[in-house]
């Protein structure tokens, strides 16, 4: 598929992209289990290095696709959680939560998500978040770290000098939307309920 469009990929957009898309492909040239992937303008929480020790014994003994690290702080549907590592809870997420400012995606997950982009036309690609969490959610086994373990600069402070290139272009690009089908409205509708009853922001800490 074609990359190049740039009325519906800023560069920064497009960067962002190629660079996940990168990262999986050498996580399966290199034939590794799991991968941890940050970007550079992220805060870590507390005990982050011993959460992510718990979290590497924790994986060898159970099969994941995605888990997301990372709170945008917005209302999301996060299910009963499976386990609890450093007092952090894993919990099966099942509507889109924005950013991939840092997440662990396993090999089989990467090979799920390249199998999907291989499938679509130049126009239908979208931001990397909404493909990982939000079109083919429900094809994986996505987990919602909660508290987050990760947050991006700019959430924390709008005068943050780390703030994102890439969350300005967003907002100043109009085109980069891909065209919407019937399921996509049944999910908008979903999540306007579950935001009004219950859903729940997750806190970084």
């Amino acid at each position: 598929p074609n990359h190049q469009q740039p009325k519906t990929h800023p560069m920064g957009e497009k960067a962002c992209f190629l660079s996940h898309v990168a990262l999986w492909q050498q996580m399966i040239d290199e034939n590794l289990d799991y991968m941890a992937i940050f970007e550079d303008d992220v805060y870590l929480g507390n005990d982050s290095q011993q959460f992510l020790q718990e979290l590497t014994i924790w994986l060898q003994q159970n099969a994941v696709d995605v888990i997301k690290l990372e709170t945008w702080v917005e209302k999301i549907h996060i299910k009963k959680a499976v386990t609890v590592l450093n007092h952090r809870q894993l919990c099966p997420l099942k509507t889109f939560h924005t950013g991939t400012a840092g997440y662990v995606i396993s090999q089989q997950g990467a090979k799920i998500i390249l199998d999907y982009l291989s499938t679509l036309d130049a126009f239908e690609f979208f931001p990397i978040d909404h493909v990982i969490f939000d079109a083919i959610i429900s094809k994986m086994s996505v987990l919602q770290v909660n508290p987050a373990m990760v947050i991006q600069a700019h959430l924390v402070s709008e005068d943050d000098t780390f703030k994102s290139l890439l969350e300005t272009q967003r907002k100043q690009n109009v085109n980069q939307h891909r065209r919407r089908t019937l399921a996509d409205y049944g999910k908008k509708y979903y999540r306007s309920i579950g935001k009004r009853t219950f859903f729940q922001r997750i806190a970084f800490q």
